[in-house]
C-alpha cells in the first residue's frame, strides 16, 4: 500500500506551514506533485521529498520558482533517495547537490552532484551552497514519525 501524508504533516517535515503548501500550490509550483482527495490533497514520500529539498534550497538563497526546477530536474534522484531512505535508513551513499553562486548571476551559475570538496573551479566561485540531500531527506523523515507519533498516521 502507498503511503500518502496529509498537508500538515508534509508541512512540519518540510519544516513551513500548511498555509504555505496551499500558497505554493496555487503559484502552480505542485504541478506534479500531490494527489486530490476529495477538498483536499494527499503526499507521497517522493512528494514530501521534493518539497523538503525545495524548500531548503529557497530557504537559503534560491527564488521559490529556481528550487522547484531544480527539484524537478534531479527528481529521480531525489525519489531514489527518499526510497532507500524510507526502506532502511541510512542504507542508501549519501547524495548532495552543490551550487555554485556567483553575484552578478541568478541562483545557481552551475550545479553538480559532486562534494564541494571534489570540484575543480576553472575561477574561484564568490561561494557554493552544498546541500546533503540525503540528511536533509533522513531528517525530513524523521519529522513524518513524530509528526505522526503525535497527531495520528495519514494513509
Amino acid at each position: 500500500m502507498l503511503r500518502e501524508y496529509s498537508p500538515h504533516a508534509t508541512a512540519y517535515a518540510a519544516r513551513c506551514k500548511p498555509d504555505t503548501l496551499r500558497d505554493w500550490r496555487r503559484q502552480g509550483l505542485f504541478d506534479d506533485l500531490g494527489e486530490r482527495k476529495g477538498k483536499g490533497h494527499l503526499f507521497t514520500l517522493s512528494d514530501v521529498a521534493r518539497i523538503s529539498v525545495a524548500a531548503f534550497i529557497a530557504r537559503n538563497g534560491s527564488s521559490l520558482r529556481e528550487a522547484f526546477e531544480i527539484v524537478r530536474d534531479r527528481g529521480r534522484m531525489i525519489d531514489a533517495v527518499a526510497a532507500a531512505e524510507g526502506n532502511v535508513s541510512g542504507s542508501c551513499p549519501e547524495y548532495v547537490l552543490t551550487f555554485v553562486v556567483h553575484p552578478d548571476v541568478s541562483f545557481p551559475a552551475s550545479i553538480t552532484s559532486a562534494p564541494v570538496s571534489n570540484v575543480e573551479f576553472a575561477t574561484p566561485p564568490f561561494g557554493a551552497l552544498q546541500v546533503n540531500v540525503s540528511l536533509l531527506i533522513r531528517s525530513a523523515l524523521g519529522r513524518l514519525s513524530t509528526f505522526e507519533a503525535n497527531h495520528g498516521v495519514s494513509s
